[in-house]
């Protein structure tokens, strides 16, 4: 294999951007990357893309290609060999794997317990899902057996969880482990604000996917269409969430960097305005 670095530095020479790498720092919900952003580049690529950008999580998905001198695909049956190889690379590139998805989840424990075995042995607290409605029972036990959080992931107008309503829904009376990925620029798409999805959701949002659309238009930079990040800084810090965010763009796909980088500026210049750092 190649060296531990070399993924990286070659994606960060391909895009030419690198931000300052304490950037993370600058306030308490842990800010990283889903890397659906980063689709056509492989997993390892998008972690030292993710660290040009000066932040240390990601939320990988399902099917993202592991390595770019490799086919194999990353999924909950990802090999030993691989696992291994990932977590060893996670620790040197000082970047956090904090969730896996989005998901399906069905109500056969066949095809579900081992989602969850992954996310165990991997370390991941989180699964971002799109569970059958008739998988509740079974996801409830699993997520309190290995005490990983499940967080139902609105993706608009159209799919199973599109309303803040139908989330709410498919939470309650559940234990706190079922709860909601806001998927602010899905909202914005439903026509829901998002720091309002925020607050109806209160304590069972788990995790954020930042991105940012324009009402009845495209989608763009984060702080560049219609979400209102002031607001949705608020109504985080109202509810006490602890996180994490993960930045999502799905322009420019061979060279988001850029954009992605001004999303994260955008996002912190909102939280200190709302005064939320």
């Amino acid at each position: 294999m190649k060296s531990i670095l070399t993924f990286a530095i070659a994606a960060v020479l391909a895009v030419g951007f690198v931000v300052a790498p304490d950037a993370d720092a600058a306030n308490d919900w842990p800010l990283g990357t889903q890397t659906y952003s980063y689709r056509h580049f492989s997993l390892y690529e998008a972690i030292g893309l993710t660290r040009a950008l000066g932040l240390n999580y990601v939320e990988s998905y399902p099917g993202q290609r592991l390595r770019p001198d490799s086919d194999v695909t990353v999924s909950h049956e990802l090999g030993e060999e691989d696992r291994e190889a990932l977590l060893a690379y996670l620790d040197d590139m000082d970047v956090t794997l904090v969730a896996f998805g989005v998901i399906g989840l069905s109500p056969d424990e066949d095809e579900t317990r081992p989602i969850f075995e992954f996310a165990d042995a991997m370390g991941i607290p989180i699964l971002s899902a799109n569970p059958h409605p008739d998988s509740f029972d079974l996801v409830e036990e699993l997520a309190e057996e290995f005490g990983v959080y499940v967080a139902i992931h609105n993706h608009g107008p159209g799919a199973r969880y599109d309303t803040v309503d139908d989330v709410a829904d498919a939470v309650e009376g559940r234990n706190e482990y079922i709860g909601a990925c806001v998927d602010t620029g899905h909202f914005i798409r439903s026509e829901e604000p998002p720091h309002e999805a925020v607050e109806r959701l209160g304590d069972r949002v788990i995790s954020l996917h930042l991105k940012d659309w324009t009402l009845d238009g495209p989608e763009t930079i984060v702080g560049e269409g219609d979400m209102d990040l002031e607001a949705l800084a608020a109504a985080l810090e109202a509810i006490d969430f602890e996180g994490p965010i993960m930045l999502e763009y799905e322009l420019d796909v061979d060279n988001p960097g850029p954009g992605m980088a001004r999303g994260v500026a955008n996002w912190r210049a909102a939280l200190e305005a709302a005064d939320a750092l």
